[in-house]
C-alpha cells in the first residue's frame, strides 16, 4: 500500500577514499545511505552488525544508524548517496503508523552485487547527473536513484543475506530498540526484505526461538528489571514496555517466568535479604548464620541460638501463619469483649492455645505466666515492648508486613522454610489459575471493594493489602473512579457511589455496619446504579477480609471471589 506513495529525494553524493590509518568511527547517518566499495578489504559495522568490504560490495543503512569503518588492510574507495524517502499522500499516514516510526527504507542490508556490471554502470551515471548540478538533470538523478533502489531490494529478497544471522541480528536489534512499539511480524520481516515465513526459520535456527518469542522475552526483561529496581505500579510497567491492558501483561509475565509481577517483586526483595516494609521502618528480614538466626525487625536486630518451642503473638495473623506451618502457638490474642475467642476459622487450629486478650488489649498477665522463650507483636504494642522484652525475646513487624515476607520469617524461626516456600507457590498457582478464569468470565468487567462508614462510603485501592489480592494478585481490573493509587483507600459520598462505575461490588459488613450495609442496597438501589439491580452486590464479612491477613485468611478471599463471580 505504502511503496506506491513513496517518493524518493537525492541528498547529497560522497566519494572518498579510506585509508588504514584513518577509519571512520562512530558516525551517524544524517540521512538514509547507499554506500558502495569499488575496491578494498575491511570490515564496516552498522549498528554493531557486521559485514565484510571487499570489491562491488553494496550496503544500504537507514537514517540516525551509527558506522565504523573497522580492521581496514586495503584502501577502501567508496561512493556513498545519501538521500530521503518521503510519503506524497497523507492518507497513507495511517497505514505507516502500523509500521510503528520508522521510515520504510530505513532497512539494513550488505552483500556482493550479482548483477555487478549494470549496477556499477548505474550508479556511475547518478554521481555524474548530480554532479552536473542542473535541475532536469537532478529530477534524472532521482528516479534513476529509485531505479536502483528497486534493483537492490529486489536482489536482496532473491539473494538473500549471504548470513542469515545478518538479518536475524538486524531484527533482534530493532527489536531491542522499539520494544515498547507495536511489533509486528510482517513488519520485521519487511525490515530485512524476506517473508514472515522466512523470518520465522532464521530466528528459530539463530534463537531457538520465533521472533514474537523473542519480542515477549526482551519486554519481560526490562519488566523484571523495573520491578527489581524502581516503585512503579504495575499499569506503570505494562505501558512502559508496550502493554495498554494491566490485566494482559500480568498473564504474559506469569507464563513467561512462572510467578506474577507482584510476587516476582517480593521474591526479589526477599532474595536480597531485607524487604523495606511500606510505611518506611527499618527492613525485615531473617537469615541463618553460624551462631543461629538473626531476625531484623523494627526494634533493631534479634539473634536466636536456637529455634524457639514457645511462641506467643498478639495478632491473630501470626497465629494464621503458624498454624499454616503446622504449628500451634502457645497463646494468641483473640477477638471479641467481654468473651475473647479465636476467629471460627481458626477454632479447630488454635485449640491447645491460651487465650491472650485481644489484640488492642493484650493481658499482660497471661502472656507473663505463659513463660514463652519468643513473643511477636506490632507497632501498636510500642509502649508495651519494654515489659514484653522483660518476659522474653520479643519482636516486632509492622501489622501491614506483605504475609509472603512473615510467612517466610515464620519460616526460618520454625525450621519450616521447605513449607513455607511450598505454601508460597500453591498460592501464586491457586491465584494465577483464579486469575485465568475470571478474566474469561468477567470479560473487563470492574470490580470494587467498598465498605460504608458514617455518612460516607470507603473504596478500597490496590494500595491496600486486601485490594492488592483482587488488583495485583488476581488481575482484576479497577474501578474506573480511582484516581489516587498511592491512598489505601479514599471516601465518597452515597449519591456519588454511581460514578465508580464498577461491573461488581465486594461490600465489607459486620454485625456494626451490616444494617447499614443493607440501607446501602437500598438507597444505591433508587439511585439507579445497575450493578446492584442486577445483583452484583457480594457482602463479605469485613473480619475476615480487612482483619485476617495471613495465608488461610487470603486463601479464603480467594475462595470468596470465585464463589461470588464464578457461580
Amino acid at each position: 500500500m505504502l511503496w506506491s506513495d513513496t517518493a524518493i529525494k537525492l541528498l547529497d553524493i560522497e566519494r572518498e577514499c579510506i585509508l588504514p590509518s584513518n577509519g571512520l568511527r562512530h558516525y551517524c547517518l544524517p540521512a538514509n545511505v547507499l554506500f558502495f566499495a569499488y575496491s578494498g578489504q575491511g570490515r564496516l559495522l552498522v549498528d554493531g552488525i557486521s559485514y565484510t568490504i571487499h570489491p562491488l560490495f553494496v550496503c544500504h543503512a537507514g537514517r540516525d544508524a551509527v558506522i565504523d569503518f573497522a580492521e581496514i588492510t586495503e584502501p577502501i574507495e567508496y561512493i556513498a548517496i545519501y538521500y530521503k524517502a518521503e510519503l506524497m499522500s497523507s492518507d497513507r499516514r495511517e497505514g505507516v503508523n502500523l509500521y510503528g516510526e520508522h521510515d520504510l527504507l530505513q532497512v539494513q542490508f550488505g552483500f556482493s552485487l550479482a548483477k555487478q556490471l549494470p549496477l556499477h554502470q548505474l550508479v556511475e551515471q547518478i554521481g555524474r547527473k548530480w554532479k552536473m548540478n542542473e535541475d532536469l538533470e537532478g529530477f534524472h538523478a532521482n528516479a534513476l536513484l529509485q531505479g536502483l533502489l528497486y534493483e537492490l531490494l529486489k536482489q536482496s529478497q532473491t539473494y538473500g543475506y549471504r548470513n542469515p544471522s545478518e538479518a536475524v541480528n538486524i531484527v533482534t536489534k530493532h527489536i531491542d530498540a522499539h520494544y515498547s512499539e507495536p511489533l509486528r511480524l510482517d513488519m520485521m520481516a519487511e525490515l530485512v526484505h524476506c517473508s514472515s515465513r522466512q523470518l520465522q526459520r532464521w530466528f528459530k535456527q539463530q534463537k531457538q526461538l520465533k521472533p514474537k518469542e523473542y519480542v515477549i522475552k526482551v519486554r519481560m526483561s526490562h519488566a523484571a528489571q523495573l520491578l527489581e529496581e524502581t516503585t512503579a505500579t504495575l499499569r506503570e510497567i505494562a505501558e512502559s514496555i508496550g502493554y495498554r491492558d494491566m490485566f494482559y501483561f500480568s498473564r504474559a509475565f506469569k507464563k513467561h517466568y512462572g510467578i506474577t509481577p507482584l510476587d516476582y517483586r517480593r521474591a526479589a526483595l526477599a532474595d536480597k535479604v531485607s524487604v523495606w516494609s511500606a510505611s518506611g521502618f527499618e527492613a525485615v528480614s531473617c537469615s541463618s548464620t553460624k551462631d543461629g538466626l538473626v531476625i531484623k525487625h523494627v526494634k533493631g536486630e534479634l539473634q536466636l541460638q536456637q529455634l524457639p518451642k514457645r511462641i506467643a503473638v498478639l495478632d491473630i495473623q501470626y497465629a494464621d501463619q503458624l498454624t499454616t506451618l503446622n504449628e500451634q502457638p502457645v497463646g494468641s490474642v483473640g477477638i471479641g469483649g467481654a468473651v475473647v475467642r479465636f476467629p471460627d476459622y481458626l477454632q479447630d487450629k488454635l485449640g491447645h492455645s491460651k487465650a491472650l486478650g485481644t489484640y488492642e488489649y493484650p493481658n499482660m498477665e497471661a502472656i507473663s505466666l505463659l513463660q514463652p522463650d519468643l513473643i511477636v507483636c506490632t507497632e501498636v504494642h510500642e509502649q508495651l515492648y519494654a515489659q514484653l522484652s522483660g518476659f522474653a525475646a520479643t519482636i516486632m513487624f509492622q501489622r501491614n508486613e506483605d504475609w509472603r515476607t512473615i510467612l517466610r520469617i515464620f519460616g526460618f524461626i520454625t525450621g519450616k522454610q521447605a513449607e513455607a516456600n511450598q505454601i508460597l507457590l500453591e498460592y501464586r498457582e491457586k491465584a494465577a489459575g483464579l486469575s485465568s478464569r475470571l478474566a474469561d468470565t468477567l470479560q473487563g468487567q470492574r470490580v470494587a471493594l467498598i465498605r460504608p462508614r458514617d455518612g460516607s462510603i470507603r473504596i478500597h485501592t490496590a494500595a491496600h493489602r486486601t485490594g492488592a489480592v483482587l488488583y495485583e494478585d488476581l488481575g482484576l481490573p479497577e474501578p474506573s473512579f480511582i484516581t489516587q493509587p498511592s491512598d489505601t483507600a479514599y471516601h465518597i459520598s452515597l449519591e456519588t457511589l454511581p460514578e465508580v462505575k464498577a461491573d461488581h461490588y465486594f461490600l465489607l459488613s459486620n454485625e456494626l455496619f451490616r444494617e447499614r450495609a443493607a440501607d446501602m442496597q437500598y438507597r444505591t438501589v433508587q439511585n439507579s446504579l445497575n450493578a446492584i439491580k442486577e445483583q452484583s452486590v457480594y457482602t463479605v464479612d469485613a473480619a475476615t477480609w480487612i482483619g485476617s491477613y495471613g495465608p488461610t485468611g487470603i486463601n479464603r478471599i480467594l475462595d470468596e471471589v470465585a464463589q461470588s463471580l464464578l457461580a
